[in-house]
């Protein structure tokens, strides 16, 4: 992507936002020139917190974000500095019990997690007019029993993509996959005509085979878990449904290795084109972009094909016991970080000294990000917003993340070997399941 393009892009976004205003209007948004005063946080650079990312502060994206608080401070004369960080359970618990004055970047399980926990300061009334400019089901992601205790920032929304030179060799119309039984259709024609197989399918005992299969449960009218969370749900006509569909029915068409590949082994063969369709996020898209463009990534919603896109929002957060002068300064921050100016600057994305190119690596996700076919001033990538409205949830409550872990991950795996029949699995996980969520509660 050239720096013409990413001009462009940023241009199109804030245009974007003004031409979706007016649908906002009557919720009093608060403008970015506002938030200081709002929040009656006074300017100046005396006691100060970071911002953690679950990101190194070296990486790309880190770089990426430390521009964004390197303006801001330079905006509002303050010295906010940013912290790299991963997903470690166990040292974000161990900084909230130690109230370092942290505003966090957390996944929404675990702001559901530290919320339930006490660990995490209400928002819901500092953030209720901003509620409208988010998909429910989204802003939903970072409460508790209608509790806000996170506010949407940036995340990813899972897509089909396809390597538009192997349809075109095999005579595939991309537009025609409009169902499952048409992407089938598509993948046998595509196996027919080329050396690539299909599907690029997970089937290995690892994060990404949950994900990659609660896409399809949801999709076919299944749930994890009853809709107050309760209870475990999966054990219906329609999560079997979907694991025979994965599992007989894709296998087919996928690669020989499936049963023990992750993501990141699709993502390989994908940009090999030993495969012709994988579901991704947005960074499937970059991933080409970076290793020369062998061919160009075509981008279908998985909405097109009666599945639903998995979610990966990324919340802003405050610690519950943080000093009440720095917590007006953290809220001052948030809403900094979600205003269209900080969003556009997320969608420049991170630079790759070895391109000399800008990727995006995440999208905003609130709604006025999402302005048709001109989105990114790349229609394409309107895509990977799409998603956020009808989203597959991989962790639904805080205790699922135990049962995913424990059994479902493995039981998953299990299932894919043919070691676990699809009916012992539903039944297995609906038992021990509920016994965790009771325990839970």
């Amino acid at each position: 992507m050239n720096m013409k393009r990413i001009i462009l892009l940023v241009l199109t976004y804030l245009l974007l936002f003004c031409l979706t205003a007016c649908q906002l209007e009557s919720t009093a948004m608060r403008e970015p020139s506002t938030i200081t005063t709002a929040d009656g946080a006074a300017s100046g650079k005396g006691d100060t917190f970071s911002l953690r990312i679950t990101w190194a502060e070296y990486s790309g994206r880190g770089e990426a974000i430390q521009r964004i608080i390197n303006n801001y401070n330079n905006e509002y004369n303050h010295s906010i500095t940013m912290l790299g960080g991963d997903e470690d359970l166990q040292a974000i618990q161990a900084l909230l019990d130690g109230n370092a004055p942290i505003v966090y970047v957390l996944p929404y399980r675990y702001v559901q997690l530290f919320g339930m926990r006490g660990d995490l300061m209400d928002l819901t009334q500092a953030f209720e007019l901003e509620q409208a400019a988010y998909y429910p089901q989204i802003w939903a992601l970072g409460g508790i029993d209608g509790v806000t205790y996170g506010i949407p920032w940036i995340g990813h929304a899972m897509c089909l993509l396809y390597n538009t030179s192997l349809l075109q060799k095999a005579g595939v119309d991309a537009t025609s996959i409009n169902s499952l039984d048409a992407l089938v259709d598509a993948m046998a024609q595509i196996q027919s005509s080329t050396d690539a197989r299909g599907f690029g399918l997970v089937g290995a005992a690892s994060n990404d085979i949950s994900w990659m299969v609660n896409q399809f449960i949801y999709g076919f009218g299944g749930a994890l878990v009853s809709d107050d969370g309760e209870t475990v749900a999966i054990n219906s006509e329609q999560s079997r449904a979907a694991l025979d569909f994965y599992k007989n029915v894709l296998s087919a068409y996928a690669q020989p290795t499936w049963q023990t590949d992750t993501g990141a082994e699709v993502m390989n063969l994908f940009r090999k084109q030993e495969i012709a369709f994988e579901i991704q996020g947005i960074w499937g898209v970059t991933d080409i972009q970076k290793n020369g463009s062998p061919f160009e990534v075509g981008i279908l919603s998985l909405a097109d094909i009666g599945l639903c896109a998995e979610v990966g929002p990324m919340m802003l957060a405050i610690p519950a016991h943080m000093d009440e002068a720095l917590q007006h300064q953290a809220l001052a921050l948030i809403r900094y970080l979600i205003s269209p100016d900080a969003q556009s600057q997320i969608l420049l994305g991170e630079y790759s000294p070895e391109h000399d190119a800008y990727y995006p690596f995440r999208t905003p996700i609130r709604l006025d990000g999402s302005g048709g076919n001109a989105f990114f001033g790349m229609p394409e990538y309107v895509r990977f917003i799409e998603g956020f409205q009808n989203p597959s949830i991989d962790v639904p409550t805080p205790a699922w993340q135990i049962i995913k872990d424990t059994y479902y991950e493995s039981g998953l795996h299990q299932v894919m070997l043919g070691e676990l029949s699809i009916d012992d699995f539903l039944r297995q996980i609906e038992t021990v399941g509920n016994e965790i969520l009771r325990n839970n509660q």
